[in-house]
């Protein structure tokens, strides 16, 4: 049976909220290149990778070396940043600053902030025995729009996106 080392890299920051956002896609790099650098000082052949290729690995959450003594990297605090700044730059309505109306969805009650490209959700003079729920689950044009952005009135919160941030 052969060894196995576990170290887990740490990032030197906990939220993205925490830093003002037109720092963040600076601040995000500089992340994966201390992550290159950080794998590279055990694999160094790691040096030599792309930021696509060290995006890949911390979105996988781990890197493993085989050797000897086979070495995982736990890289769950970087993918926790990507994952964040991808959600604040990639997504649809939750990544938009030009949140406004409030929608409830019908399914888990749950309720969101929407643009003026909304399509409410909810509806004070709405009947029945589901008061205020005119829709089953998010009306239209919120489901339309919710993963993806709509267009003209979309402003992410961070940007570039996170592609066009590693090709930079």
């Amino acid at each position: 049976m052969p060894l196995l080392q576990e170290v887990k890299y740490e990032t030197k920051m906990d939220r993205l909220g925490d830093i003002p956002a037109e720092k963040v896609p600076k601040v995000v790099l500089s992340m994966l290149h201390d992550v290159r650098n950080s794998v590279g000082k055990l694999d160094s052949s790691f040096l030599n990778a792309g930021l696509a290729r060290v995006l890949e690995v911390i979105e996988d959450g781990k890197y493993e070396l085989n050797g000897e003594v086979s070495t995982r990297i736990d890289l769950s605090s970087a993918k926790g940043i990507i994952d964040a700044y991808r959600k604040y730059s990639d997504g649809g309505c939750q990544s938009c600053l030009n949140l406004g109306r409030e929608t409830i969805d019908a399914q888990d009650a749950s309720s969101g902030f929407y643009c003026s490209v909304s399509d409410p959700d909810y509806d004070k003079t709405a009947v029945g025995d589901r008061l205020g729920v005119r829709y089953s689950g998010f009306s239209p044009k919120i489901s339309k729009h919710y993963q993806s952005p709509c267009g003209s009135d979309w402003k992410p919160r961070f940007s570039p996106k996170l592609e066009e941030l590693i090709s930079e």
